[in-house]
């Protein structure tokens, strides 16, 4: 591993509040890995978690922006139950994707800087989201 790889590391495992991980020893880190492409491994509980928080998200901005304000009061149903329904959906992404960026920094996987700009993209709008739907709820 680089020296930068291993001060990203570090800084993401302060920022995820996770233990200090050992380091590898020299002579294991030019080990190739012995997996074929046509071997495709099961999805990891990081993976699953990260494909949920896709999903929620997706379904919170589809909440939102379709079918709250567009379809209910065409059908003549506007209740005051959506904007805490959009923020319950807001924070359970935000749960379900640091839940995600956790386990991929605690097991080491290969393809977590792949994953992190969409997933910092994503906590980025989210949270944004969040603090407009709160902002709606108190004025």
């Amino acid at each position: 591993m680089s020296a930068i790889t291993d001060t990203l590391d570090r800084v993401f495992d302060r920022l995820l509040f996770l233990p200090p991980q050992p380091t590898i020893p020299a002579q294991f880190e030019d080990i190739p890995d012995e997996v074929e492409v046509d071997d495709a491994p099961p999805a990891t509980p990081g993976e699953r978690a990260f494909s949920w928080s896709l999903f929620i998200s997706a379904t919170r901005c589809t909440l939102q922006y379709v079918l709250l304000p567009i379809v209910l009061p065409v059908i003549g149903l506007t209740t005051d139950i959506s904007l805490p329904l959009v923020i319950l959906l807001d924070l359970v992404a935000i749960t379900m994707l640091v839940r995600s960026l956790r386990y991929f920094w605690q097991t080491r996987h290969p393809r977590r800087f792949d994953m992190l700009p969409l997933s910092l993209v994503i906590l980025f709008i989210v949270f944004f989201s969040l603090g407009f739907d709160i902002w709606q709820l108190i004025s």
